[in-house]
């Protein structure tokens, strides 16, 4: 008696999630899908419809990786396409989001997987006019028609990838009403782009631009029409305003149109077909007066030449229900003006994702309470330290060090303890705790060497072999090259240790023209905002005050330039490698950010988990409250970098959808400035 119980659940429970309710239109005669014998197989997939979208994502986005490395001009193109899309979905959104409201969805049919789920908008407000421009003048009867029917069933449901077949209903030449698209009352259709969710789509069968309706389909398309119009509360001769995708932003206009409508005053088509599209405006008159008459007028019905025979199929009537949903999440994330307007919405989204991550990367929360800002900086001091210099620790080119070969632009000159020398090329070695500068056979050791250019060229050291992705050498230096003993932290180890310290001293302004913390392939704006975030990180810390944890209090030097300790500094000759972020420094060399008139701490990094962190709960900060914690839907299976601040991935992509710096910056850190001169 358990088994049975069993078995009764299970198939009352897949009972309840498969019948939606059937149409209700007195008057009209509608053959059902089951009785055209539709192949609901073609509608099924494999898997569910949520792990379908997330299989499907994550094999763009290794697609979209594949591109941005071997094809960046597909690449640009798809992020583009993928931006214009959103712009469309943005403008609905913010200016008819009562269209937009998805009223349930359902998911599945009987125990089978749907590949789109059947969804429901329950105020339809227009009716749409279609022809299936196919020539039907060869029709014989209902074989013909039934096989006509297939051919768009596949083509919309498989070729298209619409799930099913696009329109409400369709009306065949003989008169025949049959339903379309399955789910019954209030499903959306999927026949005219950005205006299915509040509309019915209606389609006559034929090519209306080569041949007519026949009286009989013109006669059940005004009863067809009527009776929605009464269940809807459609007026045919009201106006109201149908959407088409432009090329310019919001690459999006609105159009005003009767309610009953055909698909090219919806769009940029010829559809229904220049002979239907010509009675619509009798169509429209005739459907009002029969409302206004209470005229019920029943539909054509002819009988079938088939050899088949019609099951009459008895639909159990069950009101779809689902969780409602009146703008998709992720939908709003895409634009910032409506996110920041919507942050509080997530906050449980959020605190999930934040629970699930620490959960398996075994994270607790740090209980730390600290301030991270020593000494403020005014945005007047930070001017001043601008003029000045900067002393960068060349990571990479102080370790392992042997011997390195150097010159310059002109004559190098060296300064050797109290003794000054100019040539062309010198070597200097590493001699215990002194350095042997060599020239000409002499040999001079001291313990600190300084070397530049006589005419204020750049330095080079030549068997310094770091390159850039085109192979151009990052080997040349501004300013001066002091080559001394310096305590330095050893990225493998993080431990301070003695050791010989290559320090390049320059002007502040040079020094920024050599940070490589964004790249050409990246937008302008997110340039901008990569150049005023490392210019404000750098003189954060050049005041000597505010410390940082890679450069012990008693070093020389004030900047690293190594990115995983300090910033990508790659010296004079990043203007040959990286020409447009070179040339983007010019719009912000004058410019600042600021948070209350001082000069905030901005930490970033390379791709979050789905999320970034304040510093308050990375760091136990608790004096940078403009450090918060944000979604950030442009994510990698971990954090890349410590996640606090700006993630660089999803600056990307607000930059690619021509979103401002400005904007950037205030979405990562609400209530700072760019402050000009």
């Amino acid at each position: 008696m358990k088994k049975i119980r069993i078995i009764a659940i299970i198939i009352l429970g897949s009972f309840s999630s498969v019948f939606a309710k059937d149409w209700s239109l007195p008057g009209i005669t509608i053959i059902t899908r089951a009785q055209r014998w539709a192949n609901e197989a073609i509608r099924f997939s494999k898997m569910a419809y949520a792990d379908r979208k997330a299989w499907l994502k994550t094999k763009n986005e290794a697609e979209m990786q594949r591109l941005e490395e071997t094809n960046f001009d597909e690449y640009f193109q798809k992020q583009q396409d993928a931006y214009i899309s959103q712009s469309r979905n943005e403008y609905l959104l913010e200016n008819y989001p009562d269209e937009q409201t998805l009223d349930s969805s359902v998911y599945d049919f009987w125990v089978n997987f749907l590949s789109r789920p059947e969804s429901y908008h329950y105020a339809k407000n227009k009716i749409i006019v279609h022809h299936t421009a196919g020539d039907t003048s060869s029709f014989t009867g209902k074989d013909s028609v039934i096989a006509y029917l297939k051919d768009i069933y596949k083509y919309h449901t498989l070729t298209k990838g619409r799930g099913d077949i696009g329109y409400n209903f369709l009306i065949d030449p003989y008169g025949n009403v049959y339903e379309g698209r399955a789910g019954g009352e209030s499903v959306i259709g999927a026949h005219d782009s950005w205006n299915n969710t509040p509309s019915l789509g209606i389609s006559l069968m034929g090519n209306f631009e080569i041949q007519h309706p026949t009286d009989a389909q013109i006669k059940s398309l005004i009863a067809l029409v009527t009776a929605l119009s009464k269940k809807y509360g459609i007026d045919p001769l009201a106006k109201t305003d149908y959407h088409i995708a432009t090329t310019t932003y919001p690459y999006m206009k609105s159009v005003t149109n009767y309610r009953l409508a055909g698909h090219r005053d919806a769009g940029i088509t010829s559809c229904p077909g220049q002979y239907l599209y010509a009675q619509l405006p009798d169509i429209r008159n005739a459907v009002r007066s029969n409302l206004q008459n209470g005229v019920l007028v029943s539909s054509v019905s002819v009988t079938p030449t088939t050899t088949k025979t019609t099951t009459t199929t008895t639909w159990t009537t069950k009101t779809t229900t689902g969780t409602t949903s009146t703008i998709n999440k992720w939908t709003i994330l895409w634009d910032i003006s409506l996110l920041k307007k919507r942050v509080s919405n997530f906050d449980t989204y959020v605190a999930q994702i934040k629970k699930t991550y620490s959960t398996a990367n075994n994270i607790t929360p740090t209980t730390v309470k600290t301030t991270k800002v020593t000494s403020q900086i005014s945005f007047s001091t930070a001017k001043q330290l601008m003029a000045g210099n900067i002393k960068v620790l060349l990571y990479e080119a102080s370790s392992n060090y042997t011997k390195r070969n150097i010159s310059c632009d002109h004559n190098c000159l060296f300064t050797a303890g109290k003794k000054t020398f100019t040539a062309t090329t010198w070597v200097i070695a590493q001699n215990k705790a002194n350095f042997t500068l060599t020239i000409s056979g002499a040999k001079v050791t001291v313990a600190k060497i300084v070397v530049t250019d006589t005419q204020s060229g750049t330095v080079k050291i030549d068997n310094y072999t770091r390159v850039s992705y085109a192979k151009i050498p990052w080997n040349s230096f501004s300013g001066s090259l002091t080559f001394g003993q310096e305590s330095v932290k050893n990225l493998t180890t993080s431990k301070f240790a003695k050791q010989v310290a290559i320090v390049n001293t320059l002007p502040f302004m040079s020094y920024l023209r050599g940070i490589a913390e964004t790249n050409d392939s990246e937008y302008p704006e997110k340039i901008k905002v990569m150049q005023l975030i490392s210019k404000g990180y750098a003189l954060f810390y050049l005041n000597g005050k505010n410390k940082h944890p890679a450069i012990p209090i008693w070093a020389t030097y004030n900047a690293i330039d190594n990115p995983s300790s300090f910033q990508k500094y790659v010296g004079a000759w990043l203007e040959k490698t990286l020409t447009k972020v070179y040339t983007q420094f010019a719009t912000t060399q004058n410019q600042l950010i600021t948070y209350k008139g001082n000069l905030p701490i901005l930490p970033y990094f390379s791709c979050s988990a789905g999320f970034t962190r304040s510093g308050k709960e990375k760091r136990g900060w608790t004096d940078t409250p403009y450090i918060v914690s944000r979604i950030d839907p442009v994510s990698c299976d971990k954090f890349d970098g410590h996640g606090v601040g700006l993630s660089g991935k999803w600056a990307q992509y607000l930059a690619m959808q021509w979103r401002t710096a400005t904007e950037i910056l205030q979405y990562y850190y609400p209530g700072v400035t760019i402050q000009s001169w």
